[in-house]
């Protein structure tokens, strides 16, 4: 599992550095955090609504909108009791749709791909 939480003051990342890049993406390789960003994209949301939507348990989705929240792709609001997350990043439901065009042809050979894992990011 990616850490959301390494000590990222330790570097300064520069917008165009490809370590900046790899870690962007890497948030994005999960496919829990991507359904909570695919929900976010149509509309703030509780931490009860996602749970329910997501079908994980509430400590698992909280444990993603922390990780999602202190890199910067989600945003909360405080309103009453609740806390309601929303994209703090333009543009980023765009990325994501052209991530599953791009990915649509070489689908079938991602969900055979059985050589992704830790030894080869």
């Amino acid at each position: 599992m990616v850490s959301c939480f390494p000590d990222m003051y330790s570097q300064i990342l520069m917008p165009t550095d490809r370590s900046a890049a790899a870690r962007f993406f890497r948030v994005l390789g999960d496919p829990t955090r991507l359904q909570i960003l695919e929900l976010l994209g149509d509309g703030e949301r509780t931490v009860s609504e996602l749970v329910g939507a997501v079908a994980q348990p509430q400590p698992r989705i909280s444990t993603h909108l922390a990780c999602l929240r202190h890199c910067g792709f989600v945003e909360t609001e405080r309103r009453g009791k609740e806390v309601v997350y929303r994209l703090a990043l333009g543009g980023l439901d765009g990325i994501l749709d052209r991530a599953f065009d791009t990915m649509s042809p070489v689908a079938k050979r991602l969900a055979t791909c059985t050589r992704i894992g830790p030894d080869w990011v």
